[in-house]
């Protein structure tokens, strides 16, 4: 394989592993946000965000500042932060 070939195929290699790594990225940004959600929803939540209204419902919901266990607030950190440190939107 002559140094063009490595290069062009190096530079294809490179683009795939950061869009498996973006795909990546933002499942799991969904998917914190998502716990996240759940844990607002089981305190009875009122959510305004129409994709959580839509998946949550806001048929039960009784507050819009809602109390949570320490073990609750802790995994509810936890998500802040990695959804930081992904820059999830």
């Amino acid at each position: 394989m002559n140094k063009f070939n490595i290069a062009v195929f190096s530079m294809i290699s490179i683009f795939a592993g950061a869009n498996v790594y973006a795909a990546d990225a933002a499942q799991e940004c969904a998917k914190l946000q998502d716990d996240y959600n759940v844990i607002y929803a089981s305190k009875g939540f009122c959510f305004k965000d129409p994709d959580a209204k839509a998946k949550y419902g806001n048929d039960n919901c009784f507050t819009s500042k809602p109390k949570f266990s320490e073990k609750e607030q802790q995994r509810l950190d936890e998500i802040k932060a990695r959804q930081k440190d992904l820059n999830c939107k």
